[in-house]
């Protein structure tokens, strides 16, 4: 089965995006779960990248598509993960989380995170749902590049 794999550090808002990404409203439990336009995609919601002994890097060797949150400006943990995940062969997203507590929706983190990374990020919300059409229609591109 074909992973997409959720990286950030505690309170990102990892688990928020999955439920946003599968359209479930409540918390639920599921191995497999449907993507509009990818027919079944194993979504890995890991530990915070900033747990010691977190799972995240045994994660990291399996994804196809690594959805790397960034919630705020201290940020060089996450480009750590980022090399991690390249070096891992990863197809990686930039997801500025929790959008929607920004007042200018994130592009100024989203700016600043593709200034040094190269690349671009899209701004998300799980409680608005801003930017998660945006974000699945780019799962499912990445996943259709690697058939």
């Amino acid at each position: 089965m074909r992973q997409v794999g959720i990286f950030g550090k505690r309170k990102s808002g990892k688990s928020a995006l999955m439920y946003a990404l599968t359209r479930h409203k409540v918390k639920a439990t599921f191995k497999a779960m449907e993507i509009s336009g990818v027919t079944r995609v194993m979504l890995v919601d890991t530990v915070g990248v900033d747990v010691e002994g977190s799972t995240a890097a045994e994660s990291a060797q399996s994804v196809e598509v690594a959805l790397m949150l960034v919630c705020n400006d201290s940020f060089e943990l996450e480009l750590a993960w980022i090399s991690k995940l390249r070096k891992a062969g990863s197809a990686i997203i930039v997801v500025i989380s929790q959008a929607d507590k920004f007042p200018d929706g994130g592009e100024a983190l989203a700016a600043a995170v593709k200034e040094v990374s190269g690349l671009n990020a899209l701004c998300v919300s799980a409680v608005t749902d801003e930017g998660v059409p945006e974000l699945d229609a780019e799962i499912n591109r990445l996943l259709g590049s690697r058939d």
